[in-house]
Parts: structure tokens; sequence; C-alpha cells
């Protein structure tokens, strides 16, 4: 008899724990990780008699987020109906953080609960994560899913830190409208809210400016023929005997721009200053330049003479201009203005300079730059902008206002010395996030060398100090090495993934071992939207 019981007892848990299994492993497959989540017994399935329901307009990206997907990979889509399984309800009351959602699975109704649009859209990617791969394909293979299995659970989630971002840069190599946007909307697939945009440097400027047309009919182009030879270092990749052109027309940056906002992402535009501007230099230099200026310098990557004039009048005239164009394309609040790495040697026999100096008494080439930014920082103000720079800035001295936000990617150490002289920060650090860096060193891997190698696990270990000043974190995909798509994506993945639980999930929910455990999960989405991945 007492056999029996047992047999029974074992029977019972081991019918509980297969139901239960498919939770238990689906519950881990959401990236970034959720704050709270509780597994439910039981599953949604959704299928094409299933309806939804909204009293909010928030939720309308999200709902036609989820609805494309099913059309392209299930060959229906969702109806909207009164007497509905999915609800969509906005309750600030329940969710009271920006940006986090409620969402309540349960065998026959779904409740997702937000405050604002990117908290329902980030309830619906949360959800998509759950079902399963086949909804995220993009080939044009046709999936033959037509009922999609939901684990039942309750989840309770925000983000950790309002800024969540990601760089690419279009300036040392160019990147397609059609890849940006692939790259947005798997930034937002896993919660980050900033695409932080590098659109000029040295190699190229790729931004249309209408009043300035010579900046893409001279600046976009580099190689034979052109006035941007292939002169970076680390040197760049790939063949140098062929002309290299691109730039964005501001018809599709806007397009980008819409594209983004849909996805609950803001785009910073970046205009590299004073240094790294050999683009904007060559294609308009009698503005740019003191024509007496005799210096002669190279920049830490070899690009000779590449900083712009900080005492001339026309340069303020040029960037004022500039930036009002940008200005009317981002509606973000934020321009990044660049302002690292100016070369030592820049201005240094410069007649104009030197008597900017004398007339203001300055001593130091410091000086000088806080004085450019100074400017600057005005000009942002009247055209209702707020400046973005990086770390190099914050030692110059510069008359900013206090909103002036630094991303500090030396070091850690360097973000949180600046949040303790209360300046708004973002962290961007080589050593964990420089996804331009090799994953280890190996002459079979592609990436950059110069600093340390970077490896998935590496960004996971990432342990942000909480500070009031410090507004999130971000990572940088510099394009030297990125001869393709195929090299970009494969940098980006999967330590985005890292990135966007470093950045979205409280330290005290993240471990590596359950990390690793939804990655897998995570490369399958990926394999689904035919990303090439590094898959160690």
């Amino acid at each position: 008899m007492k056999k029996n019981r047992q047999k029974h007892s074992q029977l019972t848990f081991f019918l509980l724990f297969s139901l239960l299994l498919p939770t238990m492993l689906l519950s881990h497959s959401i990236i970034p990780k959720p704050q709270h989540f509780q597994a439910r017994q039981g599953t949604f399935t959704l299928t094409q008699q299933t309806n939804y329901t909204s009293n909010t307009s928030y939720a309308n990206p999200a709902i036609s987020y989820l609805k494309n997907h099913l059309k392209r990979n299930a060959g229906y889509t969702l109806t909207q109906n009164k007497k509905a399984e999915i609800l969509f309800v906005y309750n600030p009351k329940k969710v009271k953080k920006s940006e986090g959602y409620h969402l309540n699975i349960q065998k026959k109704k779904i409740l997702i609960e937000a405050r604002d649009k990117a908290g329902f859209f980030y309830a619906v990617v949360s959800l998509m994560q759950m079902m399963d791969a086949e909804i995220w394909r993009e080939n044009n293979k046709k999936s033959k899913q037509k009922k999609w299995h939901i684990p039942a659970c309750d989840i309770q989630d925000y983000p950790r830190y309002q800024w969540r971002g990601l760089m690419l840069d279009s300036s040392r190599n160019f990147f397609s409208v059609s890849y940006v946007k692939k790259f947005v909307d798997r930034m937002a697939q896993h919660k980050l809210n900033r695409f932080h945009w590098h659109l000029t440097d040295d190699e190229g400027w790729r931004i249309e400016i209408n009043h300035y047309p010579l900046l893409t009919k001279v600046g976009a182009s580099r190689g034979p023929g052109t006035k941007l030879p292939f002169s970076t270092y680390p040197a760049m990749r790939g063949p140098k005997n062929k002309r290299q052109s691109g730039y964005y027309s501001q018809k599709e940056i806007r397009e980008i721009v819409t594209y983004a906002k849909a996805r609950s992402i803001e785009v910073l535009p970046e205009i590299d200053l004073p240094g790294h501007a050999k683009a904007a230099i060559v294609s308009y230099p009698k503005l740019l330049q003191d024509p007496n200026d005799k210096s002669s310098y190279r920049s830490v990557q070899k690009v000779h003479n590449n900083t712009i004039n900080p005492a001339g009048e026309s340069t303020y005239v040029f960037l004022d201009t500039v930036i009002k164009e940008v200005s009317t394309l981002f509606p973000f609040g934020y321009i990044h203005l660049g302002g690292d790495e100016v070369p030592k040697g820049a201005w240094q026999k410069s007649p104009a300079v030197t008597n900017l100096m004398k007339r203001k008494g300055f001593k130091t080439k410091k000086e000088i730059e806080g004085y450019f930014f100074s400017r600057l920082d005005r000009i942002l103000s009247k055209h209702h902008k707020k400046m973005i720079v990086w770390q190099e800035v914050a030692k110059n001295r510069a008359s900013v206002r206090r909103d002036t936000t630094y991303m500090a990617w030396k070091s850690p150490k360097a973000g949180y010395a600046m949040a303790q002289q209360r300046k708004s920060t973002i962290l961007a650090p080589v050593h964990y996030l420089y996804f331009d860096q090799q994953y280890v060193r190996s002459k079979k891997e592609p990436g950059h060398t110069w600093s340390t190698p970077v490896s998935t696990q590496k960004t996971y270990s990432f342990k942000p100090k909480a500070s009031r000043y410090i507004k999130g974190v971000e990572a940088c995909l510099w394009s030297e090495t990125l001869l393709n798509t195929h090299i970009a994506d494969y940098l980006a993945w999967p330590r985005t993934f890292a990135l966007s639980e470093v950045a979205w999930t409280e330290q005290k929910q993240r471990k590596w071992s359950d990390f690793q455990k939804r990655k897998k999960v995570g490369l399958k989405r990926l394999k689904m939207q035919g990303i090439h991945y590094r898959g160690r």
C-alpha cells in the first residue's frame, strides 16, 4: 500500500512537472530578463480566431507590430472585437514606471497593461519572445505555423535605465537604409531605446544638408579621384583602389526616424567636432580653416589636419546652419557633437587662434576647446536642443548648460567620476561595450585589436554602479572593419543580448548561467531573421 502511494505521488509529480516544463523553459526565452516573472500552469493558444480590444491609442504601434508579424508568418492577422481574448489597457495606476508594463497570460485571456507607448510595445515584444521562433521569420520561406502556444505567466516589468543605447558608425563604412532599419528593429526587439547614429567623421559626411551641398557631393566619397583617401589607422580593411560613396537624403533620414519612433526608439544624430572633421574640411575649407594656419599634425587615426578652426566666425555660421537643419530632421531633444580626440598640434601655428587666446586670456588648448563647446551649446539652445558629448569635453571648462550629457568611453571609473561631479553621464566603456573589438584575440576573428577583447560574457559582467547621475549605458559599433553587414551583425550579436540585459534588468536579477539558456533561444530568433551571429 505504501509503495502504491509512493508510485502515485511520483506519477503526480511527473505529470505536474511535464505540464510545467515547457513553461519553465520558455520563461527563460525573454531577453532582457523581466524584473518579475511568475510562471502559471497552462498555455494560451493564439489562432486566426483570436481577437483583441484596446482602450488607448498608445497601444497602436505595438498592435501593428504584432499584426504585421502574424500576417507575414501565419497568413492572418488579429481583428478588433469587444469580446476579445487579448486586452490592451491603459492603466497608469497599475504600471507606475515609464516604459514599464504588466503582462498577464492565462489559458483564455491575455491582459497587457501599460502607461505609455513604449510599455505596450515592450509587452508585445516579451509576448512574441515566448512564441515559437517562427514568428520572427523574415525570409521568403513561408512558415507553416498557424497556432502559437504561449505559456501562462504573470510579468511585472520596467527598465533599470532610461538610456539603453547602441551606436552604429555609418561614416567609416556606409550602410544602406534597409540595413539601418533592420539594425533598429533588432534593437527594439531587445528593448533598447536609443539609436546613436554616427553620421560624420574623417572618412565621410553622410547626412544631406541643403544649405551646404558640397558636404555630400565632396565629403561623402573617398578613394581614387576624391579628396578623402583611405588614410585611417587602425587601417581600413578591404580594397582601397575603388571609390566608395554614400549618404542619407533628408527624406531617407525622416523615414528611418519614423520607423524607429514606431518601435519606441529615439534617434541621436552625431556630428563629430572639432576633430574627426576631415570630410567637412575638404568640402568647405574656406569656411572651416584659418587660411594662414601653418600647423601640420595627424590624429590618433593618422588623418592629416582634420580639425576645424574654432576662432573663425564662419565656423559658427556654418555650424549654426547645419545644426538648424539637423534639428528639423531629428525630433529627439539631443544632438551629439563629438568632442573626442582633438589631435596634439592642432591650431599650434594658427594666427587666428593665437589672437583668440590673447583676446580671451586663454593659456591652453583645453580652454580653446571649452570656448568652442560653449558657443556650440548656445547654438543648440537656440534650436531647442541639448548637447551630448564624449567625456573629453568635461575637462575643458566649457560654459554649458547643466543638462549637458557626457559619454564616458575610456573606463567606468571616468564615468563614475563625472557622476560624482553631478554631471549627467552615459557609460560606454571600451573594455565592456566597444563592439568593434574582437570577441577573442585571434587572426581568424573580425574586429579591432587596439583595446582588449570583448566577449559576450565580458559585456554581461559589466555591473554599473547606482547613481542618479548615471542615465544609462550604450555600446558602440565603430565601422572601420565592417566591410559588409555580415561582419557588422557578427560583431553585434550576441553581445547585444548582454547589453540589453545590463541596461534593462536590475543587477540582483542577473545571472550568467541563466542568461546562457535564454541566449540559445535568442539565437534561434536571429536565425529566423537571417542574421549572421557568433555562435560561441
